[in-house]
Order: C-alpha cells, then structure tokens, then sequence
C-alpha cells in the first residue's frame, strides 16, 4: 500500500484537535477505506508518531488511533497551517525530492527558519 500524505496530515490534525480519551478507530476518515486508514495508523506508530491499540482479529489487520506522540505534535506543527503545508510540498518538487518523512522535516524546519529571520 502506498503512503498517503495528505491522509497523514489529516490523521494528526483529528488526533490533535480531540477533545476526549476517545480513540479515532479506522471509520473515522470519511471518505477513505477503513484498510486504508488501518494501515496509515499503524506506520504512524511505526514512526513514532501516534499512539496506537491494535484491533486486529484473526483475518483483518485493524488498529484505533489514540494520541500525538511528542514527536507527533512537534511533526504537525511543522505542516498543521494549509500555508505551511503547500509551502513544504512546493519546496520539495521544486528540489525534484520525493515526498518523505525526513523531507518533510527538514523543508519544515527549513521553512520555519527562514520565517524566522
């Protein structure tokens, strides 16, 4: 399955702007296959981004989504604003980069110190 960054930045902005203890299961992206959003939960997880439960029964991988990680929050505060967000991906084509993990951080920071000076 192919890693979707727009459904990324989705994910943590619903995580972030929660206001209870309760999990975001895999039905709560509308418009997006519940697999689909399974799968993005989990290699969140993987990259340390969200907290995680695992849901899985015995043939359907399935997992609920439970909070921002610190890594998590400190990530989305580099692509949360829709500005910041086009800025990083223009950037990145302009460069001829493939969208990644690590380019994202790193055109976010990027971005961020130049506002800055």
């Amino acid at each position: 399955m192919k890693r979707d960054w727009e459904l990324i930045r989705k994910i943590l902005i619903k995580l972030e702007q929660k206001v209870d203890d309760t999990p975001l299961d895999s039905e709560s992206i509308k418009g997006v296959s519940p697999d689909i959003v399974a799968y993005h939960y989990k290699i969140l997880a993987q990259a340390d981004l969200i907290c995680i439960e695992d849901n899985s029964t015995m043939g359907d991988e399935d997992f609920v989504a439970i909070d921002l990680t610190w890594q998590g929050h400190e990530f989305l505060d580099k692509i949360r604003s829709d500005t910041a967000w086009n800025k990083v991906k223009q950037v990145i084509k302009t460069k001829g980069i493939d969208l990644s993990f690590e380019a994202i951080k790193l055109a976010g920071q990027s971005l961020l110190i130049s506002l800055l000076k």
